[in-house]
């Protein structure tokens, strides 16, 4: 029998409870300590999964498919105990508010802190997925904000993706408002589902609003069916991106990948100026009218026996389903965030369907391309991976900013010390190269065969061969750029010796010196530089710049700070040079200005 309320001091399978967490659909959750002394979060499931050999079964695959993933962005299982009326899962205890909490103290998420969120949840919901289990759940409560990144919690209704039905009754467990509207349906859960739920978190993270609204429970239910989601006062881009991840059909949403992409866009560039992503065809903006009501009566009302509440007929906003009925509630049960058993619209009555409805409550008409207008600006890294796995690897986007700062640093670094400055250039490119090729490699693995908890440890142990092939991948534009500089400097040889161009404060026969010197020394090697860079079979050098520059410094944020810092050491060796510095040659040989010709 289940223990209501576990008091401080309990025990329950070898671990000592020590305050409860928190409270779920499907069971408690406390903080507890193990036989060691280590702090966990011990969840007790309600007595129904005891009870249940088939929620059993499920339960203890799960914790098996869950037990062997290892990935910073999900809280470990440790323990579970199946086979007991007192079910029970185990976790590690991390440390970290919930992004509900996080949101409602600190405000809407900012674009850089969006983004973060949004990659990490995809890759972990990747991770799980590839697992083998769906985990039904995604909503803001079930999510950790860690100094780490977001961590997904709660997997008490999890689903493995080979099961048929959540429940043996016909009811759908979830949360309203981050419940897809193909499970509303009776539809079966999947990868997509969940990552439905990931479009709403990220809806909810970015507003800090339910994205289909709190009140009346039917209302939401209605609004996540028909697509009337919330994200006013949401920049057009990142609203355009995820009102279509949040489309009710699933076929026409846009993919997770493409969401990111926006929002790594949004977070290079800024959003659009121009607003006409977030309006309607007929000039309404989303959410403007709400005085307007539109009554549906109990035939269209979703589980509503289910949730305890009477069928009576609610009045919804503008935009929702919209059916015949003529009373009114005034008393509307509030969506708490709570998961809950819902009938499925199927079971529950004919609906409405989208399609037909009058042409002033059709859903938004987006850009007919969605956030595809987006590839123009960013940079493929080899093409479309083959069909099978689903896996798309990230877009690799062009820092311009960032990469005329480091042209900057370079020439003037390379004015006053060409040789280290050339030495130092030639191991960051064989760096990048290596950290680029090597990359590549593991998404097209991805590609070809889905995201695997080994794929970092592969990617570390072949870096050795990776390394050998940007060497030799790196020969064609040394040997280029090799060319071009000892013919620049044969020719400036030649004028010099006869007498053609002179440089100032450096006499024929002498060693170059001074503030011209340093400006023809810089100049040559940007010749040579530029040549590395866009040379022959330089494109990993460009694209491995990409990937390193999203990892060091990430975001318009990050980009700033680079360029600050690239720009304020270049403004250290700008005053050498206008100072007349000598310049350091070591560790090359020193040079010597022909002699005037007699």
């Amino acid at each position: 029998m289940e223990r209501i309320g576990l008091a401080p001091g309990s025990e329950i399978g070898g671990y000592t409870v020590v305050s409860p967490l928190g409270e779920g659909g499907m069971g408690t959750v406390y903080r507890a300590v193990d036989g060691g002394g280590d702090a966990v979060a011990l969840k007790l499931l309600h007595t129904q999964i005891g009870t249940d050999a088939a929620a059993r079964a499920r339960l203890r695959r799960e914790v098996s498919a869950l037990q062997r993933l290892r990935h910073p962005g999900v809280a470990a299982i440790l323990d579970a105990e199946a086979d007991s009326t007192e079910a029970f899962l185990v976790t590690e205890l991390i440390q970290g508010e919930n992004l509900e909490e996080h949101v409602h103290q600190r405000g809407p998420l900012d674009a850089a802190d969006l983004l973060d969120l949004a990659e990490g949840l995809r890759d972990t919901l990747e991770a799980v997925h590839g697992a083998g289990v769906i985990h039904r759940d995604l909503k803001p409560s079930n999510v950790l904000v860690t100094d780490d990144g977001p961590v997904l919690i709660d997997f008490g209704i999890a689903q493995a993706a080979d099961d048929t039905k959540m429940t043996s009754t016909g009811l759908v467990l979830g949360t309203p408002g981050y419940l897809a509207p193909e499970l509303i349906d009776g539809g079966e859960p999947s990868a997509g589902t969940d990552f439905w739920g990931w479009a709403a978190v990220l809806a909810f993270a970015a507003t800090g609003r339910p994205p289909f609204g709190s009140r009346p429970l039917e209302a939401v239910l209605a609004r996540a069916h028909t697509g009337d989601v919330d994200l006013d006062g949401v920049g057009p881009l990142t609203a355009a991106a995820l009102r279509r991840a949040l489309a009710p059909a699933a076929q026409d949403r846009t993919s997770p990948d493409d969401v990111v992409a926006a929002l790594t866009l949004v977070v290079a560039e800024g959003e659009p100026v121009d607003d006409d992503l977030d309006d309607r065809p007929d000039g309404r903006r989303e959410g403007v009218d709400d005085e307007a009501t539109t009554e549906f009566g109990p035939q269209d009302v979703v589980g509503t026996t289910a949730l305890g509440v009477e069928p009576a007929t609610v009045a919804v906003s503008a935009g929702a389903v919209a059916a015949g009925g003529s009373v009114v509630s005034t008393a509307p049960p509030v969506n708490d965030g709570q998961t809950r058993a819902f009938v499925p619209l199927a079971a529950a009555g004919p609906a409405q369907d989208p399609a037909d409805e009058s042409e002033g409550d059709e859903p938004d008409e987006l850009d007919p391309d969605g956030v595809d207008w987006i590839e123009d600006d960013l940079d493929a890294s080899e093409g479309d991976g083959p069909e099978g796995s689903g896996y798309v690897r990230p877009p690799a986007l062009r820092r311009w900013g960032t990469l005329l700062a480091f042209a900057v640093l370079v020439g003037s670094a390379g004015a006053i010390y060409p040789g280290i400055t050339l030495i130092a250039f030639l191991v960051l490119v064989i760096a990048i190269r290596t950290i680029g090729a090597a990359v590549e490699s593991m998404h097209a693995h991805r590609e070809r065969v889905g995201v695997r908890r080994s794929d970092h440890a592969r990617t570390v142990a072949t870096g050795p061969w990776y390394l050998l092939r940007s060497l030799l991948g790196l020969l064609p534009s040394l040997v280029v750029a090799g060319s071009v500089v000892v013919i620049l400097l044969g020719i400036s040889w030649w004028l010099i010796g006869e007498g053609r161009w002179t440089i100032g404060g450096s006499p024929a026969g002498q060693e170059p010196q001074g503030v011209t010197a340093s400006l023809l020394v810089a100049a040559i090697l940007m010749i040579g530089v530029c040549i590395i860079w866009w040379g022959p079979l330089s494109r990993m050098t460009r694209l491995g710049a990409r990937r390193v520059l999203a990892v060091v410094a990430p975001g318009r944020k990050g980009a700033l700070i680079a360029v600050a810092v690239l720009l304020g050491v270049s403004a250290i060796f700008v005053t050498l040079i206008l100072t007349g510095t000598d310049i350091t040659w070591a560790p090359l040989p020193e040079p010597t200005l022909p002699p005037a010709s007699s």
